[in-house]
């Protein structure tokens, strides 16, 4: 439900806005804070701030409970009702761009659940976590799509949902431009992605001991140079190999032979450090065991794509 226009711009309205922006920083159980000091706070009068908690709870973004001189207590709260009305912007998350059938389907997935909700969602499409991260630091979006092992190395993030094995990335390979290729050899171009800690890590682990040179490439364009012996190889997911495509070999990486492969293959939302109203707006959002029934649709060409 969003507010209507003379609500939002009226005095009433910026009172509302920040009374929904303290909200969001609560969990149920929390006492809030008392209405004159509310009122100092925001130069506004008692009279004022009542009626902005009264217009919360008759919209239904809050339920508060008062108990005499305990104090008024949060009951229960609608985050993304609160975030409509104290943001009055749309929520922004930052995900990788979508190279792949899997990651259209986690995409559709999270269309579809804000869409049922009382708040807008904005998508944008970032290549690599680090830049991902870096927009996170700097305010240019609210919350970031990462694979758990980038979440790791993001000392400044707080992870607030993982939504489980396989949802980020699945059957990691190695494709080889030799066709009788049987592994990295010494004196190979071997591509990497330096803008993805994980596909970084990945391509660095399997060398590991090998003489090989690494060619800096984007890593949706990786089955493209391979194909055309730009590099001799490099790590993609077999899903993403078209059934077309011939003369390549392709060796499947174990789990067993590189453990890693599992925080890469996991997809996890996170927050800047210390963000409990994005964090609280997107548990309240998001439902991991839907998220992955749309995306396994998805991959099962049930559902088209739509994000």
């Amino acid at each position: 439900m969003q507010a209507d226009v003379e609500t939002l711009f009226s005095k009433h309205g910026q009172t509302v806005a920040a009374l929904a922006r303290s909200m969001l920083e609560r969990i149920p159980g929390d006492r809030i804070t008392r209405v004159h000091e509310y009122a100092a706070r925001l130069d506004a009068s008692a009279g004022t701030v009542q009626a902005g908690l009264n217009y919360l709870m008759s919209v239904g973004a809050v339920r508060l409970e008062a108990r005499g001189r305990l104090g008024t207590y949060v009951v229960a709260i609608e985050y993304p009702l609160l975030w409509s009305l104290a943001m009055r912007r749309p929520l922004m998350g930052a995900l990788p761009l979508i190279y792949s059938r899997r990651l259209a389907g986690l995409a559709t997935g999270l269309r579809t659940q804000f869409d049922r909700l009382p708040i807008d969602l904005e998508l944008r499409f970032i290549r690599g976590s680090g830049q991902r991260v870096q927009m996170l630091m700097a305010q240019q979006c609210d919350w970031a799509l990462l694979s758990r092992h980038a979440a790791l190395l993001s000392p400044g993030v707080d992870v607030v949902a993982e939504l489980g094995d396989e949802t980020y990335m699945a059957h990691h390979v190695l494709l080889l431009h030799d066709a009788s290729g049987s592994g990295i050899h010494d004196g190979m171009r071997i591509g990497i992605d330096p803008s993805s800690s994980d596909h970084a890590f990945i391509v660095r682990a399997i060398c590991r001991g090998r003489s090989v040179e690494f060619v800096e490439i984007d890593y949706a364009k990786g089955l493209h140079l391979v194909m055309n012996g730009v590099i001799d190889g490099t790590v993609w997911s077999c899903e993403d190999v078209p059934d077309t495509v011939r003369d390549l070999t392709v060796i499947p990486l174990s789990m067993d032979e590189y453990p890693e492969l599992v925080a890469l293959g996991v997809a996890t939302l996170v927050v800047d450090k210390g963000n409990r109203a994005v964090a609280s707006v997107l548990r309240a959002a998001v439902n991991a065991t839907e998220l992955r029934e749309i995306q396994q649709e998805v991959l099962d060409r049930r559902r088209p794509p739509a994000y």
